[in-house]
């Protein structure tokens, strides 16, 4: 699994929050024989660029580099290729946070007013 982490406020644009794979995936996503899907963090698929038509809230638009939704939310993309002789295959985790959530640190005390 290739792991990603992304903040909301660097990718969000006019058009919502915009997932771009790495670029050592994008030779895979131009093969014929590769398969690509999106799904948020609990397993459900929201995105197929080969069916760029069916998209499930909160995916907006997809393209075989890329996905837009209307969330900022953790989202993994698979990509399968079956080739005669080869097989490919590759999970992106796409990891999202929200920069202006402070969050100690573990063991870090916090400084609390009464």
């Amino acid at each position: 699994m290739y792991n990603i982490s992304v903040k909301c406020g660097e990718i969000q644009t006019d058009g919502g929050f915009e997932f771009k794979l790495p670029s050592d995936s994008l030779n895979q996503t131009l093969r014929g024989d590769c398969e690509q899907s999106w799904y948020l963090q609990d397993g459900v698929m929201i995105a197929d660029p080969s069916d760029p038509q069916t998209l499930i809230d909160p995916a907006m638009t997809v393209n075989s580099d890329r996905l837009v939704t209307s969330l900022c939310v953790n989202l993994n993309h698979e990509i399968i290729c079956d080739a005669p002789g080869s097989h490919f295959s590759r999970v992106t985790a796409f990891r999202a946070r929200n920069q202006t959530t402070a969050t100690p640190n573990p063991g870090e005390f916090q400084l609390i007013n009464i």
